[in-house]
């Protein structure tokens, strides 16, 4: 008597309640995308990089030394029109 073989599963690590895990991760994982391009977009990760770069502390007089390099590096990009 022949028995049929037992399929594998594609991805052994994942159990039958793992969909709600799969899309929890995936919901995490895109929120993380997100809050980071805000982050870009709104120039906290700038402001990060500069504090870590010139090796400062939180504090107005950095955030104002970044604002000062921001204008002066927008100011010397060449304008289209």
């Amino acid at each position: 008597m022949r028995f049929a073989p037992q399929k594998k599963p594609c991805h052994p690590e994942r159990s039958e309640g793992s969909v709600v895990v799969g899309c929890a991760d995936l919901l995490r994982r895109f929120s993380r995308t997100v809050i980071a391009t805000l982050r870009e977009i709104f120039d906290e990760s700038a402001y990060a990089r500069f504090l870590q770069s010139n090796r400062l502390a939180c504090s107005p007089q950095s955030f104002a030394a970044f604002t000062r390099e921001q204008q002066l590096a927008k100011a010397r990009r060449p304008k289209c029109c």
